[in-house]
């Protein structure tokens, strides 16, 4: 395969950790914010706008190199993308099951491509994260 292939994912430098750990609290502040300043900006658009956000931090963090980039790491990447989506759909099954029983429908403002984004992200940072422990305390 070639190295410009579309299959290869770009990864960003340690540094943009930081950047991507930033806008986890800037996120909540600026949703207030816009909370405070906007009159048609509910508690719902705050919501979605903060799962927005967090999914941009976990996807930055996501595509950030290791210290150190080698085959296990790769893999571990590959390992955490795979459960990441296993734990997404039985998550958002969950979500849909509640949201029948309870609101007696599948319109729901819990369902929304920013918590969908959100959850992917986040579960497959935590999948990744508990790989690396696991292969130090081993």
């Amino acid at each position: 395969m070639k190295e410009e292939s579309i299959l290869k994912v770009p990864m960003f430098s340690p540094w943009w950790k930081k950047l991507a750990l930033s806008i986890f609290p800037i996120t909540v502040v600026l949703g207030i914010a816009l909370g405070v300043i906007m009159e048609n900006f509910t508690p719902d658009n705050l919501g979605q706008f903060i799962y927005a956000g967090w999914a941009l931090g976990f996807i930055i963090l996501n595509l950030c190199k290791e210290e150190e980039e080698d085959e296990m790491i790769k893999s571990f990447r590959l390992q955490s993308f795979q459960t990441g989506f296993y734990w997404t759909i039985w998550g958002l099954l969950a979500i849909v099951l509640i949201s029948f029983f309870t609101n007696g429908g599948l319109d729901s403002e819990w369902f929304s491509p920013y918590l969908v984004l959100f959850l992917l992200n986040l579960y497959v940072y935590a999948a990744f994260r508990y790989q690396l422990y696991q292969s130090k305390n081993n």
